[in-house]
């Protein structure tokens, strides 16, 4: 087993180096089915909570389908096509969403605190093809994605980091350290010579 930093609580605990690789794992196929122009994916597997919320802001869940499949339009006549995406660097790992588990220690049933989710953020990295003015750029963009999971099951659920504050997911996962720091978000055009390099 590797052991991985966690931030929850400030506590520094482990974290199976399966659970990192199946996030890594969920988090790439994410992206290659979005590449593969399955965009709804992203919708389909958001973290429900974030989707509840999101679709409240907007009134409805059919206004969230709406406003997603607008914005996919609209990249689609601006010419903009996402050509790769991957993961990078090494994921934060949390634990998060407190609950508790009943033990028997000397006899006696005892309840322990314990957290029941793991959440990871991966740093990632996409590339788009701009068409501007018949030339044809690409865009490179460093985010992250936020992956939740049960202990338990380790089946994915993610929040986009684009435009996400400590305060939203701190909002969302109580436990969250009050001054985690989310990976930075950049964005750049991809020099010709280096894309030739490739």
């Amino acid at each position: 087993m590797v052991a991985l930093t966690l931030g929850a609580h400030a506590q520094t605990t482990t974290a199976p180096l399966e659970v990192v690789n199946s996030a890594l794992t969920a988090v790439n196929d994410l992206g290659r089915q979005v590449v593969l122009g399955k965009m709804k994916t992203s919708l389909e597997r958001m973290y429900p909570q974030w989707k509840e919320r999101l679709s409240r802001r907007l009134g409805s869940e059919k206004a969230l389908e709406k406003q997603f499949d607008e914005a996919v339009a609209e990249m689609m006549r601006q010419g903009t096509s996402m050509i790769s995406f991957r993961t990078y660097g090494f994921p934060k790992v949390y634990e998060v969403f407190p609950g508790k588990k009943v033990e028997v220690v000397d006899g006696k049933e005892v309840e322990t605190m314990i957290n029941t989710k793991w959440l990871l953020l991966v740093p990632t990295e996409i590339r788009y093809r701009v068409m501007q003015k018949q030339e044809a750029l690409v865009i490179e963009s460093k985010g992250f994605q936020v992956a939740i999971a049960d202990k338990n099951k380790l089946q994915w659920t993610f929040i986009d980091g684009a435009g996400l504050t400590v305060q939203e997911m701190r909002s969302l996962f109580i436990s969250l350290p009050v001054d985690m720091e989310l990976p930075e978000i950049k964005r750049r055009t991809v020099p010709r010579e280096e894309l030739n390099k490739q």
